[in-house]
């Protein structure tokens, strides 16, 4: 099963956000957008997992959540990765966070220690907007709205590719902090 660790945004985020995209639908041309409901801010894609892991992650998960308090982020920009000339992805930035980055980090040497292997990118919250499918045509970028909201839960998503895209399904979720 192919499966995901995220940051999970709050519904009215996902709903500025998905005005924000709609918005720039009329302006940006190649892209396949993301709806809102897959919204999220990606802290480990693991792959393809057997099965029978999935409880020893969500122990590593459960654990790990229980030191934090939500984190407090801030909308900051709009780009494209791996630039903003040539993307092959449209995100929306995030401002830092230092207890993110550091949760972030234990997630990524616990799942080490469990065998997965390390990401060699720094982590950049962000959320992706879309994906680009074909040569991408920008006629204007239009600012969005500077928000501040908290991450109060951390999800493992199960990503099942099909036809119209990706379905995710929550299979377990944490609140940090408890």
């Amino acid at each position: 099963m192919r499966i995901f660790i995220a940051a999970l945004i709050p519904d009215e985020i996902r709903t500025q956000l998905a005005n924000y995209i709609d918005s720039l639908k009329r302006n940006v041309d190649g892209v396949k957008w993301e709806k809102s409901d897959k919204l999220h801010i990606t802290l480990k894609f693991l792959g393809d997992v057997d099965v029978s892991r999935v409880d020893e992650i969500s122990n590593l998960l459960g654990k790990l959540v229980h030191g934090y308090s939500p984190f407090n982020l801030s909308i900051s920009d709009f780009g494209g990765f791996p630039n903003f000339k040539s993307p092959r992805v449209l995100y929306i930035g995030l401002s830092r966070n230092n207890e993110l980055s550091k949760f972030q980090n234990e997630l990524e040497r616990d799942l080490h220690n469990l065998g997965f292997n390390k990401e060699d990118r720094r982590f950049i919250p962000h959320i992706t907007l879309a994906r680009v499918k074909k040569r991408i045509h920008i006629r204007e970028t239009l600012p969005i709205t500077q928000s501040i909201f908290d991450i109060t839960q951390i999800g493992l998503i199960k990503s099942e590719l099909g036809a119209e895209g990706s379905v995710y399904t929550p299979l377990n979720l944490f609140e940090l902090g408890k």
